[in-house]
C-alpha cells in the first residue's frame, strides 16, 4: 500500500468512526467481489485495507449487526482501487448489487409494486439501516419523487454515488421502467441536504 493510499484510508476511518450502518451493506460488498471477481480479487482487496479493518472483516459479517460507517467507506475505497482502477462507476455498481441482494433476500418484504409506497417506506425506515441523518420522501407526480437526506456532516466520498445505483435498481425491482435517478443536491458540495430526483415509467 502506498503512503498516499494509506493516508486516505486512515482519514476515512477517523472521520466516520462514530456513525454506523447495518451489516447488510458490508455483506453485499463482500458478495459483490466474490460473485463478480472471485476469491483472489477479494484477497487483493483485503490486502489493501489497514490491519484492524482486515481483522474485523476476517470474522463473519451479520446483516442485522451495526458496523462503523468508516468500515464501509474504507472497504468501498479498496474495492474501487482493486477492481475499477479508481473508476467511480464501481460505486454505482456496488449500490445496484446491494439492492439485488437485499431486496430479493432478507429485505424482500419491503418491496412494493406501488413505487411511491416503497420510497415512502424507505424514508421512514432510514434509521433502521443507518444511525445517522434524517430522510424525507416527497411525491412530485404520478411517476416522480424526491428522496432527501440531511446528515450531521457530509457522508463519505462516493457514498451517494452508490446510493444512485441502489435507488435505481430498487425502483426497477418494484416494477418501474426506464428509471432515471440523479442527484440535485449534495452536502459534499456545500448543499444543506443530499437529494435524489427519481423518475420512472409504468
Amino acid at each position: 500500500m502506498t503512503d498516499a493510499t494509506s493516508f486516505q484510508l486512515v482519514n476515512e476511518i477517523d472521520e466516520y468512526r462514530n456513525f454506523h450502518i447495518q451489516g447488510s451493506l458490508i455483506k453485499s460488498r463482500i458478495l459483490y467481489v466474490h460473485v463478480n471477481h472471485g476469491a483472489s480479487t477479494m484477497k487483493a482487496v483485503l490486502q489493501l485495507l489497514p490491519t484492524d479493518v482486515r481483522e474485523l472483516l476476517s470474522k463473519p459479517v451479520y446483516i442485522g449487526e451495526w458496523y462503523p460507517l468508516s468500515l464501509l467507506a474504507t472497504l468501498d475505497f479498496a474495492i474501487v482501487q482493486v477492481i475499477g482502477g479508481g473508476s467511480e462507476k464501481v460505486h454505482e455498481d456496488l449500490g445496484t448489487f446491494s439492492a439485488d441482494i437485499n431486496l430479493t433476500g432478507a429485505y424482500e418484504p419491503l418491496v412494493h409494486r406501488d413505487i411511491h409506497e416503497f420510497l415512502q417506506l424507505t424514508a421512514m425506515l432510514h434509521k433502521s439501516y443507518q444511525d445517522f441523518g434524517e430522510a424525507k420522501y416527497i411525491k412530485m407526480g404520478e411517476t416522480a419523487a424526491l428522496l432527501q437526506f440531511r446528515y450531521p456532516q457530509p457522508p463519505p466520498k462516493h457514498y451517494c454515488r452508490s446510493g444512485l445505483g441502489y435507488i435505481r435498481r430498487s425502483v426497477e425491482i418494484c416494477g418501474g421502467k426506464n428509471v432515471n435517478v440523479r442527484m440535485t443536491f449534495c452536502s459534499r458540495n456545500g448543499d444543506p441536504i443530499c437529494e435524489f430526483r427519481i423518475d420512472w415509467q409504468k
